[in-house]
């Protein structure tokens, strides 16, 4: 049970990225722009996948479903490796993680409070964002790099957090990331997305 905490706390870290007042210095290419246009209107989404996180004292794994609508996020976890099942639920002001029979709530609305709830001074969702491949709206860009050819997302960084998007795939109208590692510090996370569905089911 405790190699499963610490890779929910690893995952809130994730979840809880950090915002910045100044905005995003974006491309300017037109194919850019024109696929981060597209992704501003993907609202309501599913994906399926793994998820592997390791940290200074941990390496877990498990399946996840995150569903987004709009700024609903329900993300349910399931593995083998000491994390159970686990739902989580936030529309943005709040966190509840039910964990087995555990159940906490956190509000997310300002810093302080999630700082002093649980340590994590990252008070945003910015993954949201970066799964579908762009940087989130709420915080500065630090770094950027777009593949030459395919004017994608290749390397983002945000709140110190670096993001690399190794694989795309095309669901639908949308291309989107399939397989991606994020990092910041002594967290590494992996992300392989087996399948999107970008339309209301």
């Amino acid at each position: 049970m405790h190699s499963g905490r610490q890779l929910l706390s690893c995952l809130v870290m994730l979840l809880l990225a950090g915002c910045a007042a100044l905005e995003p210095q974006l491309p300017t290419s037109a194919g850019w722009q024109a696929h981060s246009q597209q992704l501003a209107l993907l609202q309501q989404w599913t994906a399926n996948g793994k998820l592997a996180v390791r940290s200074a004292d941990a390496a877990e794994s498990a399946s996840l479903e995150w569903r987004q609508h709009d700024q609903d996020t329900h993300l349910q976890l399931s593995g083998p490796l000491g994390v159970g099942a686990t739902t989580i639920y936030s529309d943005g002001q709040q966190l509840d993680i039910h964990q087995g029979n555990e159940h906490r709530t956190l509000d997310i609305s300002t810093p302080d409070a999630v700082v002093l709830n649980t340590g994590w001074d990252l008070p945003l969702l910015a993954l949201t964002y970066w799964l579908k491949g762009m940087p989130s709206p709420h915080a500065k860009v630090q770094k950027l790099e777009l593949d030459p050819q395919t004017e994608l997302l290749q390397i983002l960084q945000q709140d110190d957090w670096e993001v690399h998007y190794e694989q795309y795939g095309q669901f639908e109208q949308f291309t989107l990331p399939t397989r991606l590692r994020i990092q910041r510090g002594a967290t590494r996370a992996r992300i392989i997305i087996s399948h999107w569905q970008t339309s209301p089911g």
